[in-house]
Order: C-alpha cells, then structure tokens, then sequence
C-alpha cells in the first residue's frame, strides 16, 4: 500500500503543479484504492488478479471521462485521464508485488508528462485541425468576410454554407493551426471580424 502511495502521489504532485482539476489528491485516493481492491479480491473473495485488474481499469474509465473537459474552442484534460488510468495500473501493480513495472512505468510516466511535453512543444510542432462554423450578419458580403477569415485562421477550407434564420450565412470550414497556436484566441480574433456574429466549434 505504501508503494501505491508513493507512485500514485509522485504522478498526483505533477498534475496538481499542472494546475489540473484531477491532481494530488485523487491520484493518491485512485491508487490506494485499486491497490485496495486488488488485494481484497485476491485474499478474501479467491479472485483472479487479471479479473481484478479488468475490473479496477473499467472503473477508472468513469473518473478519466470526468477528467476530460471540453470548454469553448477545446478539449482538456485528456493526459490526466491517461494518468488516472496509469495512476490505477500502479496501485494494481504495488498490490501483486510487481516492484519492477512499477518503478519502471512510474519513472516512464513521469518523463512522458514532464520531458515529452517540452520536447512535443518544441520538436514537434504539429498541426491540429478542427471544424468550425462561422455565422454571417445579413448583408455582409461573403468574400470580403472569407478574405479575413483567411488572414486570421490562415488556413479555412470552406466546405458548407447554409442561410439563417435571420437573413445570414453559416460557414462550415476546416482551419488547421499549428500547436503552438492557440485555437481559442483565433476564435476570439474571428469573432471581432466586422459581419461575424458567432462562432461555434463543430464536432
């Protein structure tokens, strides 16, 4: 149990500096608690350690999607749910003496959240693509307004127009940002276009 407390607080501790919603707290409650029920199917109900393990992983599905926050123009929260269910994985690993993956995946953890992250940002410059919807004002024309979505997003493929109910236009497009772009400040830049009344992330 101690183990499990230990791996689970050093990856809880990294999340909570990360100012996540999952942080020290819940990973030292998640580990403990698979470390627990572990240990109470394998002594007291005879059960398979791998049915166990099934189990726990299931569970902690439900905390990692709680982790996952989707706010205006993104989603969050997708590396603490990984860490949540690995958080799990250790707890379940202290409990049936596997010392060796335990220390070898909480090490590998905590590279893949400090180390990675860093050279992520600047190795791998990725783009990310997402869907948005722009919503026109009646009378505004349409290719002025494209031209300055083009200069703000940098890249829009146009893919849908549809009219509104109030007399405008609804643009469906493909906008890819490089990662080092902020995709919530382009919506926000999109929106102080002249004529632009709305902007909506599409799923």
């Amino acid at each position: 149990m101690l183990l499990a407390l230990v791996t689970a607080a050093a990856i809880g501790l990294e999340r909570e500096l990360a100012a996540q919603p999952a942080g020290l707290r819940t990973h030292v409650l998640l580990g403990l608690g698979a470390a627990l029920f572990t240990i109470a199917g394998i002594q007291f109900a005879g059960g398979d350690p791998t049915r166990v393990a099934a189990q726990v992983a299931s569970g902690v599905g439900f905390l990692g999607a709680g982790a996952i926050l989707q706010e205006r123009f993104r989603i969050r929260g997708l590396t603490t749910a990984a860490s949540l269910w690995v958080t799990a994985a250790l707890g379940v690993a202290a409990a049936v003496g596997a010392y060796v993956a335990l220390a070898a995946v909480t090490v590998v953890s905590l590279a893949a959240l400090t180390l990675l992250k860093w050279v992520e940002r600047e190795y791998f410059p990725r783009q990310r693509g997402q869907e948005l919807a722009v919503h026109l004002s009646s009378g505004v024309r349409l290719s002025e307004a494209l031209d300055r979505i083009q200069q703000i997003s940098g890249t829009f493929d146009l893919r849908q127009i549809e009219p509104t109910a109030d007399g405008g236009q609804r643009l469906v497009g493909h906008v890819r940002l490089p990662r080092t772009h902020d995709l919530l400040q382009v919506a926000e830049r999109l929106e102080g276009v002249p004529g632009v009344s709305g902007i909506s992330l599409q799923r």
